[in-house]
């Protein structure tokens, strides 16, 4: 039975990374998206106001306030980018279910 445990370990680790790839693509979509319908509006903002803007629409988007539609991973995915950055980054792929 220990080749059935490995496999099964393995497997939960390949749900674990395509989870948190669902979540990263998810919030790249999500910030992409922003960016392109208020590019004009996020031009004129300071870099705390718009990142305070993209939070909130983060939040209402994926958070409790969504319902049905919240995705927590999502969400944490884009309030460790929001809350850390300074600049435009790429996003870096989340780690916290790396074995």
């Amino acid at each position: 039975m220990p080749q059935h445990s490995n496999l099964n370990d393995a497997l939960n680790v390949l749900d674990d990374k395509l989870r948190s790839l669902s979540a990263l693509t998810k919030a790249n979509a999500f910030l992409v998206d922003i960016m392109r319908k208020d590019r004009d509006m996020l031009e004129q903002m300071e870099g705390e106001a718009a990142r305070a803007m993209l939070l909130d629409r983060a939040q209402h988007a994926f958070g409790d306030i969504a319902g049905e539609d919240a995705d927590p991973d999502t969400l944490q995915v884009l309030e460790v980018a929001l809350m850390q950055s300074k600049s435009a980054e790429i996003i870096p792929f989340p780690n916290s279910h790396r074995n």
